[in-house]
């Protein structure tokens, strides 16, 4: 048995190809073995039940046979017989036939009278090999179905995580590798879940099948009693001794043991719960509000994640809570890329947005044209399978201190993706053209305060005016060092003002300016 735990993940996913080779031999063989099983014992009790029939049949026969031949005798032998002569012969000889008639019908009706039970026990052995064709047949393919696509999963996550490393070493934005490892636990805990199913139907049929056995065995030994009389009555002596049959015992197999999955916070920096805020309803309407039940994910690689799971049905846990799936994402954001980084602090709500530059269509564009009616209808009968995940999160966190850390962590991430961008050269043909404005503005606790929001309005009154003019706008905040704020694509000057007036409006402040500043990024 194998139940060691696993440290790794790639040593859990190579502990459970092995369990699962193992046990899906043992599945085959079992299924084989009840299948064969039931198909001679519903064979044998029909030839059993086929001798009685075949039989009474024959003495019916012969008995009906026997009465007609005598009647047609006597109806060609009384207008000739003279019954002075061959009258008290005749007699006796047709009241001796008549007699034998009686005979074969009694023994008939004897053949006839056999136990009870058997069409009964017939039928259940049938419903029970129609039980292993149909549902743990299918059961054992959903369970195929499930260990491959838990193993395309693995592979699909391996290669996600080459790729994050290779990303890392070149300095480049990394994929989600988290994100893929959890699409891959949700797979291979679902192929858990569908072999333990199988393996449970398997387990079932064949108690159910020992007790069938255990009542054919019972329905032989009246049988063999029925047929040992009839033979006696008809003087018939039957060689050889009573033969039972040998009830063949439920095998007991020692199957190797899955360990249990090893967490999934090697990839996770903080995992708190939270609140979001609820959506509309039909057609956009109501929502609003907090809905608790949620759970926000940081990754090591900046990605934040808002999980929210309906309580419908039981979800596995692990050491950290319940097991996250793909399907349950609200929202993602990819904190170094986030053009919005706020958090609130409003009494006791302690509250959090953050949010990446939302990609929009060309003008002309089909899927920048107003939806019709119809396809608003048909786009909310269809659920939200087809919507891209929003890549902006709101919500409310409970824990003061877990609030403050996970702030901590994505104004880092945020940093980093601006040294990032900083240090990355803007691509050809993406420089600005016309007039342009740059806007250096103190973010030092000498500004603290009201000079915080006067400077913030400054901002926000400049952008106003150089969107009106369609201006390109950089922005550049200082205290003892500085921070030069650059698109996605790398360019300092930009027309992305919502962006831009999003970071305008933040008030925190912090840091010195008494002993310079550094040179701008």
């Amino acid at each position: 048995m194998e139940s060691d735990s696993c440290l790794f993940l790639s040593e859990w996913e190579a502990a459970r190809c092995r369990a699962h080779a193992v046990r899906r031999k043992w599945a085959e063989d079992e299924l084989c073995r009840q299948q064969l099983q039931i198909q001679s014992g519903s064979t044998s009790l029909q030839a059993w039940l086929g001798v009685m029939e075949t039989q009474k049949k024959v003495f019916e026969v012969a008995a009906t046979t026997t009465a007609q031949a005598l009647n047609d005798m006597e109806s060609r032998w009384r207008p000739v017989r003279l019954e002075a002569i061959d009258g008290r012969a005749a007699a006796w000889l047709l009241s001796a036939e008549r007699t034998n008639v009686a005979s074969l019908k009694a023994r008939a009706a004897q053949w006839a009278a056999i136990p009870s039970g058997g069409a009964e026990l017939k039928q259940r052995q049938e419903a029970l090999a129609d039980h292993l064709q149909s549902q743990v047949v299918n059961a054992v393919r959903v369970w195929d179905q499930a260990h491959a696509a838990a193993e395309a999963a693995w592979n699909s996550h391996h290669q996600r995580v080459e790729e994050t490393t290779r990303a890392i070493s070149q300095e480049k934005a990394p994929p989600d590798s988290w994100l893929s490892e959890v699409r891959y636990r949700e797979q291979a805990l679902k192929h858990l879940s569908d072999q333990a199913a199988a393996e449970d139907l398997l387990v079932r049929s064949a108690s159910t099948l020992h007790d069938l056995e255990a009542e054919r065995a019972a329905y032989w030994k009246a049988f063999a009693e029925a047929y040992r009389a009839c033979a006696a009555n008809a003087g018939v002596a039957l060689p050889g001794e009573d033969c039972l049959i040998l009830l063949a015992e439920v095998p007991q197999a020692s199957l190797p043991e899955v360990p249990g999955i090893p967490s999934a916070g090697g990839a996770v920096l903080q995992r708190v719960p939270a609140a979001m805020v609820a959506p509309g309803g039909i057609f956009g309407l109501g929502g609003g509000g907090w809905r608790e039940g949620a759970t926000l994910v940081l990754t090591i690689h900046g990605y934040l994640h808002l999980f929210y799971t309906e309580a419908k049905v039981p979800t596995p846990t692990c050491k950290d809570g319940p097991e996250l799936v793909e399907s349950d994402i609200q929202a993602s954001v990819y904190a170094p890329m986030a053009t919005k980084c706020v958090f609130q602090r409003r009494g006791k709500e302690l509250i959090l947005e953050l949010a990446e530059p939302e990609a929009t269509p060309p003008e002309g564009s089909p899927a920048n044209e107003k939806p019709s009616a119809a396809a608003s209808l048909r786009k909310w009968w269809s659920g939200k399978a087809a919507e891209p995940v929003p890549r902006r999160i709101v919500a409310r966190l409970s824990d003061a201190d877990q609030f403050k850390e996970l702030e901590g962590r994505c104004h880092e991430f945020v940093r980093k993706g601006h040294a990032l961008r900083a240090a990355t050269p803007p691509r050809a043909g993406a420089s600005p053209t016309g007039p342009m404005v740059a806007l250096l503005r103190d973010i030092s606790m000498s500004m603290a305060g009201v000079n915080a929001t006067w400077s913030s309005r400054v901002a926000l009154g400049l952008m106003e005016a150089c969107k009106q003019r369609e201006m390109s706008f950089g922005y550049i905040e200082f205290n003892h060092c500085s921070s030069k704020f650059r698109g996605v694509d790398g360019s300092f000057f930009s027309q992305d003002y919502e962006a831009l007036s999003d970071l305008a409006m933040r008030l925190q402040c912090n840091g010195w300016t008494s002993k310079g500043t550094r040179k701008l990024g």
